[in-house]
């Protein structure tokens, strides 16, 4: 007669345990790596919103300073006062502001730099290079990601040439 036996040994026993603590903490050490990272994108689409309104800012500007009539005359004053597209090259601040010059405590950690430059000879096709200008807005956000943005302001208001 023969008598079957049901169950595991304690080598089997064992062995299914160490398996399961592996598969564990295999599991556990790529959940951490995930949540560690989950608010990336969300700092990385802050960092794009706030770029863009500093870009939209900018673009808005008069190409032409309005007191001089020209183009690049130099910036005096502070943000607030910026009344041509010229006057933004150089800026930074290493906290974000609104446009008067209050600052958004809820954006602490990230910080802006703006440059504007004169195009490069066919950069835009047959523009010509003193028909436009090339803004870029860096913003760099609480985890150093530097996220830059850049645009074109023409002058399409006062020279015929530019048109």
């Amino acid at each position: 007669m023969y008598i079957s036996h049901k169950g595991m040994t304690l080598i089997e026993l064992v062995m299914a345990i160490a398996l399961a603590g592996i598969l564990v903490a295999a599991l556990m050490s790529s959940y951490s790596s995930i949540v560690g990272r989950s608010a990336d994108p969300m700092i990385r689409v802050q960092s794009i919103a706030i770029a863009e309104s500093y870009l939209e800012e900018v673009l808005q500007k008069p190409f032409l300073d309005s007191a001089t009539n020209s183009r690049c005359p130099g910036a005096s004053g502070g943000r607030s006062t910026f009344n041509n597209v010229c006057d933004y090259d150089g800026y930074s601040s290493t906290s974000i502001t609104l446009p008067n010059g209050s600052a958004v405590s809820s954006l602490n950690g990230y910080s802006v730099s703006i440059s504007v430059a004169d195009i490069a000879a066919g950069e835009l096709g047959a523009i010509p290079t003193h028909c436009a200008l090339k803004v870029t807005v860096t913003v760099t956000n609480p985890i150093q990601d530097a996220m830059s943005l850049t645009g074109y302001r023409t002058d399409y208001e006062s020279d015929p040439a530019c048109s």
